[in-house]
Parts: structure tokens; sequence; C-alpha cells
């Protein structure tokens, strides 16, 4: 409703002039009666009359907060007036730069007419948006400074002010600013008190135990207490700063912090807390000053200055730690969000911009899952995460999330709620972690796996939680016999599988639920009635599908049942051969000893009577059928299998096969095989139990070496090529090297400490093993026998870098010189001596060496053999001596034959079960080492060799 204003100038001079100063005596008497904390009404209706009795429109009181804004604290208008526009009612300061200047140079500030304002102000604008024609204003004062103003608005035209008036106005503004700073100072007070009622009996005690500095000042300043807690903060007494001014006793810079902090208390009753640093002894240390008034006199209200000092280094050091955890959020390139407890988003990193399209302030209010677009790709998605949230859990899962253009990524999210110290949540942290790249490859991967699964010879296929049948791959249909064309959609697993697979199903599942996962071989004739076994793989997938994996191990089975049967035969073989060794050996004793019972025999003959004849002839028959058992014991070993040609690269490729087995890391084996075409002479068997045990000698020295130095090689070697005659050995240590023979050389090396010196004339002695109670010292004495038997050699030498190196030499076919078809005689023409004081091996020998057309001359006596040499050394090609004889053996008779003839050949030939051909006395003196029983082929072969080398080098 519109209000006409009729009064004129002189008629309000005249007529109002009067009520104006009544109301004003009523508005100040009303002011003065009320108490400063109730103010507020009292100001509403003072200012009401004011404005009425005045003819304003509108009457206000603006207050100065802090000297930085303006605010409208009180307000009346007339009937019909609008209030003063909301962005009107809380404006900075400087907008008031007009009214302040007025209000300082005049001291209140009047505008009859704001159209008559130049047209550029700024002011007249604001005015005229608020449609004020005319307005009049008055401050009030704090401390000198403008604390805020009284004005009255007119909206209906011009007008002009009596000086009563203005007068009258400012009056009132004095009142409203005398009575504002009551009601401030009064609040102050009580509010003082109550904190100093509240604090006083704790101060002590929190003087002790706060690692704080107390400073007490008078008005001026001058310090009048002084009390700091351990550690100190200034290594000062109370003596050196009480009665000096903070420019006495500070740095400069504090100082300066505590005036102001002094003038402030003087304005507001307390200070702001001013933060500073310090550097000390124990590093740069940071605080904060905190000032407040203290009374010191009751009758004369002074106060003085109470000074708080605390160490806030450690929130600073947090605080600076948070900075620093917000510039590497910042530089992140994953996603951080920040959000409200209403899970609204506060803040978001660079990289989250950048990713979803959003900038800060457009996201900010909305929620994560909308700048993510999660619905779009899940709808349910939302819901779940609240979810889990709303109950307390953290999420972590991988999500498809939408840019604000629409371009689809992949994150891993993870959402974990932020606590207050009170542990309620105050909000949520939202990391998100591109995986686009990852997740592209991984669709990748699964359409590859996909299309592998297809062509894949394993049979494949995927169970559903329900048991039917998600999928079968060919080779999987073809395992269960069941057709491309036809339908599994409606199958069940059991259905389809074999009743021997079903029936295992219980034992399976418990171990399937248990680990995630059961492996196992598996068993069933398959359509032709053969029986074929399969490797299955079952694993439960993250949808609780199950995916099943068959590969056909049928082959493998075999393969592994031949392999059993051939280790069983190579047990067999070895069996035999070490009973045949041990066999010769117990004949050999039996001989000798044999051969001292006749030699007593015919020595008594000529000693006992007639009457004993009879017992004579008893003991020579006995000890007649002794010998005929004892030479049955010797053909035991003669009996071998007959040698044939084999390729030798299945061999070793076979022995190779079974050790790996028995290698654990980080030993390994390198093969070094021959070509398919290499063939060599002799029984598989024999040749198989040869490097098989040469094999397992050296990883068990390898083994050894590790357990002592676990950094040290590790390499096993076995390899085979051509071996041309040059590469031969002069003197192996085991066996011979036959005349006008090709040989392959088998090589066996180990990375082991070696052979120990003192066993190394002794290593192929049965029962001597270096592995004390785990071997049983036969392995190398097999080798040994087989090696001699087939017209082989075995040579052996270091390693490089360490360890042993065994050659085998192994004949390429049968030696030209033991085809008896080719040559009946090969040993025509050549005079053999031999030695042995045992008759029947020397029957043997002769007959064996005369029909390869030697001339023999047989000795039981090893003296008569020196005897024989020394009448005629030149007559005699080969000598082939037995070793142990009695008083004197072979290596001393030998020795005295080459005092006769130093390069008359001997050949030395001893079934002792301690073997001495790797001592090296025995290689020098002796041709070539035989062990008895040897076989006739190997002897002749021998001794032609023999005789061919001492004729090279007359």
């Amino acid at each position: 409703m519109t209000r006409e204003h009729t009064q004129t100038m002189p008629e309000l001079a005249s007529k109002g002039l009067a009520a104006l100063t009544r109301v004003f005596s009523i508005a100040a008497r009303d002011l003065q009666r009320c108490a400063p904390l109730d103010s507020d009404p009292a100001l509403n209706t003072a200012l009401a009359r004011i404005g009425a009795t005045m003819g304003a429109d509108r009457a206000y009181i603006f207050e100065v907060v802090d000297t930085v804004f303006v605010r409208n604290t009180h307000e009346w208008c007339a009937e019909g007036i609008t209030t003063v526009k909301d962005d009107l009612q809380h404006v900075p300061y400087t907008s008031g730069a007009y009214f302040w200047e007025r209000f300082r140079d005049f001291g209140s500030i009047q505008i009859p007419d704001v159209s008559a304002l130049l047209s550029m102000l700024d002011l007249r604008q604001i005015l005229e948006e608020q449609n004020i024609t005319a307005l009049i204003a008055a401050p009030f004062w704090r401390n000198g400074e403008i604390a805020g103003f009284v004005g009255l608005d007119y909206t209906h035209g011009p007008r002009g002010f009596l000086a009563e008036e203005d007068n009258l106005l400012r009056g009132f503004a004095a009142q409203v600013g005398m009575l504002r700073a009551l009601t401030t100072a009064e609040r102050a007070a009580v509010r003082l008190d109550n904190d100093l009622a509240r604090t006083r009996g704790q101060l002590d005690a929190s003087v002790a135990a706060l690692p704080e500095l107390l400073v007490e000042t008078d008005p001026q300043g001058v310090i009048i207490g002084f009390q700091q807690s351990t550690p100190l903060t200034f290594a000062v007494t109370p003596q050196e700063v009480i009665g000096q001014t903070p420019e006495c006793v500070l740095p400069s810079h504090l100082a300066a912090i505590c005036r102001k902090a002094m003038r402030e208390v003087d304005l507001f009753g307390w200070s702001q807390s001013h933060d500073y640093k310090v550097d000390t002894t124990r590093g740069q240390k940071w605080y904060t000053l905190y000032a407040t008034s203290r009374s010191l006199s009751v009758l004369d209200k002074t106060h003085g200055y109470l000074f708080v000092v605390r160490d806030v280094t450690h929130a600073q050091l947090q605080s600076q730690q948070v900075r620093q955890l917000v510039r590497v959020a910042e530089q992140s390139n994953n996603i951080i969000l920040l959000t409200d407890g209403a899970r609204r988003i506060r803040w978001m990193n660079p990289a989250a911009v950048t990713r979803t399209g959003y900038a800060p302030k457009d996201a900010e209010g909305l929620r994560p899952s909308e700048i993510l677009h999660l619905a779009k790709a899940s709808p349910e998605i939302v819901s779940e995460l609240c979810r889990s949230l709303d109950e307390g859990h953290f999420v972590h899962r991988e999500v498809r999330a939408q840019t604000r253009d629409g371009v689809i990524y992949w994150l891993e999210l993870d959402v974990q709620p932020l606590f207050e110290s009170s542990g309620e949540i105050e909000g949520y942290m939202v990391i998100g972690t591109d995986v686009t790249s990852n997740k592209q490859t991984e669709m990748r991967l699964q359409k590859m796996q996909r299309r592998a699964m297809r062509v894949s010879h394993d049979g494949i296929a995927i169970i559903c939680p329900t048991g039917s049948v998600a999928y079968a791959n060919p080779a999987f249909r073809e395992i269960l016999g069941i057709a491309e064309d036809d339908s599994l959609q409606e199958s069940n697993w059991s259905d389809i599988t074999p009743a021997d697979l079903t029936e295992r199903i219980p034992d399976i599942l418990p171990v399937l639920m248990s680990n995630g996962v059961w492996h196992g071989d598996v068993s069933w004739a398959g359509p032709n009635g053969m029986m074929q076994h399969f490797a299955l793989t079952l694993s439960v997938q993250d949808d609780r599908s199950i995916l099943v994996a068959a590969a056909d191990i049928t082959s493998r089975k075999q393969a592994e049942q031949e392999q059993a049967n051939l280790r069983e035969q190579l047990q067999r073989a070895q069996s035999r051969q070490l009973g045949a060794q041990l066999a010769a050996g117990m004949a050999h004793d039996f001989s000798n000893v044999l051969a001292a019972i006749s030699s007593s025999v015919d020595a008594l003959q000529n000693q006992t009577g007639p009457h004993a004849t009879a017992t004579m002839a008893r003991i020579r028959a006995a000890t007649e059928e002794a010998r005929t058992l004892a030479r049955s014991l010797t053909r035991l070993e003669t009996a071998r299998p007959e040698a044939i040609m084999l390729e030798l690269a299945p061999v070793l490729q076979q022995a190779a096969d079974f050790l790996r087995s028995g290698l654990e890391a980080p030993m390994q084996m390198t093969l070094d095989l021959p070509a398919e075409t290499m063939t060599v002479f002799g029984d598989r068997m024999e040749l198989m139990q040869v490097v098989l045990n040469l094999l397992l000698n050296a990883r068990d020295a390898c083994r050894d070496s590790l357990a002592r130095d676990p950094s040290g090689p590790a390499t096993l070697q076995l390899g085979a090529r051509d071996c041309p005659a040059a590469a031969l050995p002069v003197t192996p240590d085991i066996g011979a090297i036959l005349p006008d023979t090709e040989y392959v050389v088998i090589e066996v090396a180990d990375c082991g400490d070696g052979i120990d010196p003192d066993l190394r004339e002794s290593i192929f002695n049965p029962y001597l093993s270096s592995k004390g109670d785990a071997g049983a010292g036969l392995g190398l004495a097999v080798v040994a026998d087989i090696v001699r038997a087939r017209g082989a050699a075995l040579h052996i030498s270091d390693n490089t870098p360490k360890g042993t190196r065994v050659l085998v030499f192994w004949p390429c076919a049968a030696p030209a010189r033991l085809d008896m078809a080719q040559t009946a005689t090969p040993l025509a023409d050549t005079s053999i001596l031999l030695v042995d004081n045992d008759d029947t091996v020397l029957q043997e020998l002769s007959d064996i060496l005369s029909r390869a057309g030697a001339e023999v001359a047989s000795c039981v006596d090893p003296a008569d053999a020196l005897d024989a040499v020394t009448q005629s050394p030149q007559e005699w090609h080969l000598v082939l001596t037995d070793y142990n004889m009695g008083p004197t053996n072979g290596l001393e008779l030998a020795q005295k034959m080459h005092q006769q003839r130093e390069d008359l050949p001997i050949v030395l030939m001893s079934g002792n079960s301690e073997l001495h051909f790797a001592k090296e006395s025995v290689q020098t003196v002796f041709a070539a080492t035989l062990r008895k029983p040897v076989c006739p082929n190997v002897l002749i072969s021998v001794l032609l060799a023999a005789k061919l080398r001492s004729q090279r080098h007359i």
C-alpha cells in the first residue's frame, strides 16, 4: 500500500521538532533502562519510534564486523516497504567508503536527493536499486573507530533535513554505540569470568603438565610473571625476564606479535592465535601464542595481559604431512574423490577431472556413482555399493565406468570411510585405479582362450553350479564319445561321465569345494575297449561354475609302464652281475684253498704208510670235486647276453630320463646326444647299466658338493661322440683298447668335489663306498666288469672347473681280431708264459691260447717263471700272470722280470675280490690288466694288442 507524504520542510520544522525531541527522549530512556544483554528488543523498539516519527520508510542499524564486513543487525520498515535486499544485508567494508569518509569529515551523512548524485557513483546505483530517493545516517564509534551507523531511508521523493534532526539522529546513534559497547563488554566479562572460574583450579596442574609458557604483564607490557614447563621454550630464568618488556627479552618479530596480541585484547578482551617458528638446538619448533586480559586490581579495575605459548610442532608436522599427501593425491594418476558423510563430493584430484570430464564445481554435491555413471553399466551395482558401505564394509571391486562424454573405461574401485576422533564417519575416500588397458587385454585373452579351448587337444568343459553342462570343446566330446552336433544344454554332468568317474564324485567334491581345485588321474574303457588314462583337473571359478580339463595321458602311462619294466630288468641284470662277481671271487679264493690242500696231500704221500693210501685218494677225489664246483661258479659270469649292434642315442636318452626324476633343484643335466646313425656293439641292458651307474655316482657327488656350498656349480653332463684313434688312452683305468677297433666315447661329468686321492686306487672294488650307509659300493664294480667283458675301456680325469669326468670307450662294432672266422690263430708265432698257482686255471688258459695259435708254457710257482725269463729273456713275447700266488704276488714278479728284460710285456689277470687295477704302480708295470674270469676273445685281443705295442717300441 502506498503512503503519501504531504509534509513540507517548514511544516516539519514547526510541527515535528517537538515530537521528534519527545520521541528521542523516550527512546533514549528506554535504552538506558534496559540491561546490556537484553538490548536487542529495546533497540528494535527505539528504532521503530525514530523511523516512524521522522517519517522514514525504513530505519536500520549496520555494524562493522572485524573491519571486514558490514552487517545489517536491526531493521524497521514502514507498512508496504520491503527490507534491504539480501545482497546488501552483508557487504564488504570497502563498499561503504563514501559513508566512512563523510562520517569522519562531517559526523553524519545527508542525501536530500539521490538523483542529484553523480551518475557514475556506485552508491547512486545501489540506492536507486532500493528505490531510495533520500537518506540520512549517523555513525557510532568504538575506540576511535567506526563501529556502525544508524540510517533512515525515504522512497517518495527528495527530502530536506533540519540541523535538529541531524543532531537527534547523531545522539541516538551515540546511544546505540554505547549500548552495543556495553553489551559486548558485558558478554566478554561474563565469558571471561566463567572461563577464569572454570580454569583457575586447574591452572597449576595444567602448567606443570603441559609443555607451555605462561607470561603475565602489566598494562604497559612489563613482565610481572613468567613460568614455563619442561622442555623449556626459552633458556632463561624468571629472574632474567621479570621487569622487562617483550622488546628487551624477545626477538623483534616475537615482540611485535606480543604487542599485536595486546591490542587485540584491548579491543575484544582476547586475542587471536598467532603462530610462529623458532630455531632451537633440537631443531626447528613451531609455537602458537594466545593472549587474554587478566585483572590486576578489583578496586581500580586495572588489567594486565596473560600470554599462553603452546608447542604445536607435532600438529604442524601433521599438517605438513597432510599437505604433502594432498600434493601426492594431486599428482597421482589414480582417481581420488573425497565426500562428506552423505557421500557427496567435496574434492577431486586433477586425474579425476581429466578421466571423468567433470570440473570440480560441476562435481561438487554429486555422488561418485553419478560422475562415474555406474548405473549405466549395471543399475544394481550402485545399490550394492551403498549397501556394503551402510553395513560398515570397505568396498573393493572392479566396475565399468563412463566419462561425461560417454567413453567407457574400467576402474578398480576402493572406497573407505574416514572417521572423526569420536569414531563417527565424517566422509569417504574413493580411489579408482584405471585398469582399462588390463581389462582390454583380459578380454582379448578371454577371446583367445575361448578360441584355444576350441582347438585344444585337451578336453575342456564348463559345468554350471546346477550341474548342467554349459560348454564342452570338441576334444572333450571325443573323449566321452559325444557327437559334435549333439546338444548338451539339457545334459547333466553325471549323465555324460563314465560310471568309473561318477562313482568317485562323492570323494572329489569335498576336496574341490574346500581347496577350490582337484587334480587326479582317472581311467575308463574307451570305445574300442582299451583302457584310456586322463589327467583330470577340476577348478571352481569366480561364478561358482566348474572348469574341467582332461588331458589324455594314455601314452605317458604306457611309457611309464615300459620304463618300470626296463627298471625291473636293470635291477635283475644288476643283481645277476653282482651275484656272478661275488661267485667268481669266492671261486678264486676257494681254488687257492684247494691248491693248498692238494699240495699238503702230496707232501704227506711220502710221510705216511700204505694204510693211509686210501684216505689220501679220498682227499684227492674230494679236492677235485671241489675244483669242479669252483669252475662252475666262474662260469656264472661268463654266460653273458649276446652282443648286437645298437643305436646309442636312445640308450643315453632313456638313461637320462631315469636320472632326471631324481634331480633336485638347483641340479640340472645337459644332454649332448649323438646322431641317430651312431651305433655300438654290445648288449642294451649292460650298456644302460654302465651309463646309469655312472650318472647316479655323478648325481650323488654333485648333491654332496652343493650341501657344502649351495652357490657352487650344479650341472651334470652326458654326451657321446666319435673317438679318433689319436684320442684313445694308452693305459685306461679299466679295460683295454683293442687293436684295429673303432670306438665311440661316452662322457659323464659331474661338478662334485672330485675323487679322494686315498680312494682313487680302489674305487672299483666291491663294497667300497664314499656314501657311508647310503651306498652299497657295488655300482662301479659292475661298471668295471661290463667294460672289461665287452672289450671297452674306461678312463677317469678331473673335470673343469671342478668334479670328475669319466670317459667310456665303447667299440662301434665287433673287433676285427675277435672274429675267429677270419683268423683261426691270431696268436700264431707268439710265445706266452702263464703264471698261476691254480692248475685248473692254468689248464683252461693254456687251452684257450693254444687254440689261438700261441706257444704256451705254464708255471705254478712264480720262482720257476722268473727262472725261465732269467735264462731266456728274449724268448718270450708275453707274460700272463695272476696276482695272489702265495709269498710272491704278481706285481713283485713283474718287477723282477723287468729287471731281466725292461720291455717285456706283462699282463695281469686276477680274480681277487680286491681289485688292484687302479693302482698307479700296477698301471705303470703291466701292459694291461684283466679281471677273472675273462671272455676268451677279450683275452686274446688284449694279449695281441700288448704284443703289437711292444713290437712298435722295438
